[in-house]
C-alpha cells in the first residue's frame, strides 16, 4: 500500500498530481537544470484546454461568487478579504504542523496496528481532525472575537461572503498550482538514465531504487494525462467551496445563537469529509473519492438552504 504520508495532504486541498519541474531532455532538481529544455512530444491540446478551463474556473468562480454576493446584499468585499486572509493565517500554522508530524504519526500507526488498512483509516481521521480543529476553531475565534471587536455584523450575509472568501482563496491558490502543473506538462518527457543519474548526484547519491521508480512513475503519469484527469479538479473546488460555506454558517450559528454544540458538529463534519477524502483516494480511486465529496457537497448545499431560511434576525451592530 502506498504511504499516504508522503503526499502532504491537508485535505480539501488534494490534487491529483503535484507540480513537477520537468522537461523533455532534463529535469530541474535543487535549482539546477540537467540537460536541454524541449516541449512534451506527446502534448495533447485537449489536455492543455482542460488545464486552461480548470485554472480559469479555480480563479474566476470564487471571484464571481464574491461579486454576486456583494452586489446582491450590498456588503463590502472586505468580508471576502477577511475570509481569505484568515484562511491563509490558519494554514500558516496548520500546514507546517501536518508536514512535520504526518510521517511519524503514520509510521507509528503502521507499527502499532497490524491491519494496514486500519492504520490508513486511523491516519486519515487524524489528518481530518487536525484540519477540522484548526479551521473551525479558527472561524469561531474570528466571529466571536474579531468581528465583535470590529463591530462587524454576525449576519448570514456576512457569513456567506466570509465562507466564499475562505474557500475561494484556497481555490485561487490551487488554480495557481495547477498552472505550474500545466507548465510541467508542456515540458515533460520520459527520463533517461543520464538524467536520473544527474538528479541522484545533485542530492548526494542518496536516492533509493524505490524513490527513483516513484520519480519515473510520476513523470510518466504527467506525460500521459487526459482531460478527465484534470477537469475533476474544477468540480472538486466548487464542492469544497460549498462545504466551506456550510461550515462557516454552522460555526457562525454557534456564535450568534450561543450553541457551542454546532462548533463541535462543524469540527466532526469537517473531519469526516477530510478523512473520507484521504482514505478513499488511497483505497478506492479518484472517481469514488469525488462521488463521496459530491454527496457531502449536496448535504452542505441542503444545510445552507435550511440555515438561510431559518436564520432569524439575531446579529450584532455595525454591519458594513
Amino acid at each position: 500500500m502506498k504511504d499516504p504520508s508522503g503526499h502532504g495532504i491537508t485535505i480539501l486541498k488534494m490534487k491529483r498530481l503535484p507540480p513537477i519541474a520537468g522537461n523533455a531532455d532534463g529535469i530541474v532538481s535543487s535549482g539546477k537544470v540537467h540537460g536541454p529544455v524541449r516541449r512534451n512530444p506527446r502534448m495533447d491540446l485537449a489536455v492543455v484546454l482542460a488545464f486552461v478551463v480548470t485554472i480559469a474556473g479555480d480563479i474566476l468562480v470564487p471571484l464571481a461568487l464574491g461579486a454576486w454576493c456583494t452586489k446582491r446584499f450590498g456588503i463590502s468585499w472586505r468580508i471576502f478579504g477577511l475570509g481569505a486572509g484568515f484562511f491563509v493565517l490558519v494554514q500558516i500554522i496548520h500546514t507546517p504542523l501536518v508536514l512535520a508530524t504526518q510521517t511519524p504519526i503514520y509510521q507509528y500507526l503502521q507499527s502499532t496496528l497490524v491491519d494496514q488498512t486500519l492504520a490508513l483509516a486511523a491516519f486519515a481521521i487524524v489528518l481530518g481532525l487536525l484540519a477540522g480543529v484548526f479551521e473551525e476553531v479558527g472561524r469561531y475565534l474570528v466571529f466571536a472575537w474579531f468581528f465583535r471587536r470590529r463591530g462587524l455584523a454576525l449576519s448570514k450575509e456576512n457569513g456567506l461572503l466570509f465562507g466564499i472568501g475562505w474557500g475561494g482563496i484556497e481555490s485561487i491558490i490551487i488554480g495557481a498550482l495547477v498552472a505550474l502543473t500545466l507548465v510541467s506538462y508542456l515540458m515533460a518527457a520520459p527520463l533517461t538514465d543520464q538524467q536520473i543519474q544527474a538528479v541522484n548526484q545533485s542530492v548526494g547519491g542518496t536516492l533509493t531504487e524505490e524513490q527513483i521508480e516513484q520519480i519515473q512513475a510520476q513523470m510518466d503519469a504527467l506525460i500521459n494525462l487526459t482531460p478527465f484527469d484534470v477537469l475533476p479538479g474544477l468540480a472538486e473546488r466548487m464542492m469544497t467551496i460549498t462545504l466551506h460555506v456550510a461550515f462557516t454558517l454552522m460555526v457562525l450559528s454557534a456564535v450568534v445563537h450561543h450553541r457551542q454544540i454546532l462548533l463541535v458538529l462543524a469540527i466532526l463534519w469537517h473531519t469526516a469529509v477530510d478523512a473520507l477524502a484521504v482514505y478513499l483516494a488511497q483505497t478506492a480511486g479518484i472517481l469514488v473519492t469525488e462521488l463521496a465529496l459530491l454527496a457531502m457537497a449536496i448535504l452542505a448545499a441542503g444545510y445552507i438552504w435550511w440555515t438561510w431560511r431559518n436564520w432569524g434576525c439575531t446579529t450584532t451592530s455595525g454591519d458594513l
